[in-house]
């Protein structure tokens, strides 16, 4: 008998058995070396198109304020967050380093020294801060009254004279008789003397000014600022331990948080937002993306190392759960359970 020959397989098996190969060659090129070499490939082609897309081609400037908007403002805030920085607070609270590490390895010399030399500059931060302040009208009234409550104090209770029980007995006598008799008089004395201390405290003020502006000053000034630095230095980070507690640094984070959470619904801060992405369009747009990397730092280079570097751990994770499988059959299936295709490889087969 003659021998049959095989029966040509119908469009579903050839297509199954193409699904099955393609399945087998994508789960090969996923590992080792062959799956490092193909992004490392993706990526060189992909940094080549960049070259040439602008900014304004590539994102729309009024999606990318919604979505700064949407993360910045509107996204809700889950409840474990408060107590996720009570644990954080703790953990750096205690953390081992901070009694090994010393202020000086942290920050520069240099950077203190340059620091401290433009605090102390003329006309500079610390002038106008302190001028601000010192001319404010609120911290005179601050001032006047402790000057005038400490020699209110001196003078009823820490003056020697008062020791004497006629004296002391005298001037209780005239207090009740002011405070009963003639209430209008007292305030009014008590108003004059506020008044002689807001004058005697503008005056003293005054003085501040010829001080900040003598070079003499400023210099010492400048020159205990960096002697202190050079004790400073050899602190330890956990210096900070003899002056904020565990529950201090708790507190200060949650108030942190608890302002964040009031700040992030003003206007002031969608405003920001809207001027930041306005201006980084204005300035990019019409700029490359491979202009926009060079100038934020960021090379070919370092996008090939990076993603080379943790694509093929990701790449064996996917491998390993199974995800990577399910994912390309699932959509190579589609393509080749589809009428259109059955048909071309119907018609091939014929």
């Amino acid at each position: 008998m003659p021998k049959q020959a095989n029966p040509l397989p119908t469009p579903a098996q050839l297509a199954d058995q193409l699904l099955e190969a393609q399945t087998a060659f994508w789960m090969q090129q996923l590992k080792g070396k062959k799956f490092q070499a193909l992004v490392a490939d993706e990526i060189e082609r992909a940094l080549d198109v960049i070259q040439q897309v602008t900014l304004n081609q590539a994102v729309d400037l009024e999606k990318v304020k919604a979505t700064a908007q949407r993360y910045a403002v509107e996204m809700e805030i889950g409840g474990a967050i408060p107590e996720l920085f009570g644990e954080i607070a703790r953990v750096i609270y205690h953390f081992p380093a901070s009694r090994r590490t010393k202020v000086g390895q942290v920050v520069p010399d240099a950077v203190a020294t340059e620091f401290i030399k433009k605090l102390f500059e003329q006309h500079g931060v610390l002038d106008h801060a302190v001028t601000n302040v010192r001319n404010s009208e609120p911290f005179r009234n601050f001032l006047s009254d402790v000057v005038f409550t400490v020699l209110k104090g001196y003078m009823f209770e820490q003056n020697n004279l008062m020791k004497f029980g006629s004296v002391a007995h005298s001037t209780r006598r005239a207090r009740e008789w002011l405070k009963n008799r003639a209430p209008e008089l007292s305030e009014t004395l008590e108003d004059k003397a506020r008044q002689l201390m807001e004058s005697a405290v503008a005056s003293s003020l005054e003085m501040v000014d010829d001080t900040l502006d003598n070079e003499h000053y400023r210099e010492n000034a400048m020159n205990s600022a960096l002697a202190f630095w050079d004790v400073v230095r050899q602190w330890p980070l956990s210096a900070y331990k003899d002056y904020v507690t565990e529950q201090d640094l708790q507190e200060f984070m949650v108030i942190g948080y608890e302002f964040w959470l009031g700040f992030r619904e003003t206007d002031y801060l969608k405003k920001c937002i809207d001027a930041g992405v306005d201006f980084f369009f204005d300035k990019y747009g019409d700029q490359t993306l491979g202009v926009l990397l060079e100038d934020i730092g960021v090379s070919r280079e370092m996008i090939v190392d990076e993603v080379c570097g943790y694509a093929p751990e990701l790449a064996d994770l996917l491998i390993e759960t199974g995800l990577a499988e399910t994912f390309i059959r699932r959509h190579l299936k589609r393509f080749y359970t589809s009428k259109k295709t059955l048909d071309l490889l119907g018609s091939a087969s014929i």
